[in-house]
């Protein structure tokens, strides 16, 4: 399929194929995704993001696709390069739209950002503090 779906599916499609519940009060990050893959209806993710503090964070919303990059120098500085990309238009990533498209760049990267606020609201998140 061309639908945007991740492993986050995984879980919440096994319960639903086993016919178990998932918790209530229990908030999970992805979804069944069956009716997707029978081509009943179209995937609800729209967003997904990640977090390596001391390598990278990335963003998929809707078609476009950011990366930051914050790899240690040798002497320890840190050398910030982004990416952003259109994976409708180019699904290569041939085309890095950064520079040329800052008001898009803005808009993910202030995504990234409510997300981020989000993830810190909605502790205990357990032992994975990198998200």
């Amino acid at each position: 399929t061309h639908e945007f779906l991740t492993a986050l599916e995984v879980l919440p499609t096994l319960a639903a194929v086993a016919g178990a519940k998932l918790p209530a009060g229990v908030t999970f990050d992805g979804h069944d995704m069956l009716p997707v893959l029978r081509g009943d209806a179209p995937s609800p993710r729209r967003e997904m993001f990640w977090d390596w503090p001391d390598g990278y964070q990335a963003a998929r919303v809707d078609t476009l696709k950011w990366v930051a990059y914050t790899p240690r120098s040798k002497r320890g500085e840190v050398a910030a390069k982004e990416e952003l990309y259109d994976l409708a238009a180019d699904p290569g990533e041939k085309q890095n739209l950064a520079a040329s498209q800052p008001a898009k760049l803005a808009a993910i990267k202030a995504r990234f950002a409510r997300w981020q606020a989000e993830m810190e609201a909605a502790e205990p998140r357990g032992p994975f503090r990198n998200y």
